[in-house]
């Protein structure tokens, strides 16, 4: 018998897949389907840095601090009345604000997860977009960074793939080379 396992009773072979032993009538101990299968696990996700979004954060903060005081010291030459300068103040916060959180929102959409079957990229905030790269279809992962992404440790991975969609791109990422070691453990895995 090729294709046979023991039973635990009598040591009799069992054709595998069979519940009772054909010698004695034990009951087969079954694996459960999630034994004889690999589970799915998420081994990272990441999404593009912050760093920027802070730094247009800043930028509006100090734009603001600078209307302020410049109101400040028109309203003190008695050049503008108090609610104009509000209302300036008020303006240019707004106007300062959009980039900064249009970045944020930019940011906040994108979603790149590996498991330890396949590279999930999700985006969008309200309508989501999932697209699904099998770990068995990646054919290179290659890691770039520019002069002031390696200065702030941070850098694009770009992955080929055999699927339809060719190459994607996981821009500003922190510690690139982590993660891209991990797809890289991972393709080793499946080959």
């Amino acid at each position: 018998m090729t294709n046979s396992v023991f039973c635990n009773q009598c040591g009799q072979p069992v054709p595998a897949g069979s519940r009772f032993c054909n010698g004695c009538g034990a009951t087969m101990a079954q694996k459960p389907k999630a034994e004889m299968a690999e589970q799915e696990r998420d081994l990272f996700t990441v999404r593009p840095t912050m760093i920027f979004v802070y730094l247009w954060y800043a930028l509006a903060v100090a734009v603001v601090i600078t209307a302020a005081v410049l109101m400040g010291i028109l309203s003190s030459k008695s050049l503008s009345d108090d609610m104009t300068a509000l209302y300036v103040i008020g303006g240019i916060g707004i106007v300062a604000f959009i980039i900064p959180v249009y970045k944020h929102i930019l940011r906040l959409r994108e979603v790149y997860t590996l498991t330890n079957f396949k590279l999930e990229m999700r985006y969008g905030i309200i309508a989501k977009r999932i697209h699904n790269i099998p770990i068995n279809k990646i054919q290179d992962v290659m890691v770039t960074s520019s002069v002031w992404q390696r200065f702030l440790n941070l850098g694009d991975i770009i992955i080929d793939s055999a699927s339809d969609t060719g190459k994607i791109h996981l821009d500003d990422i922190h510690h690139p080379h982590r993660y891209a070691e991990q797809i890289l453990a991972e393709m080793r895995r499946w080959n």
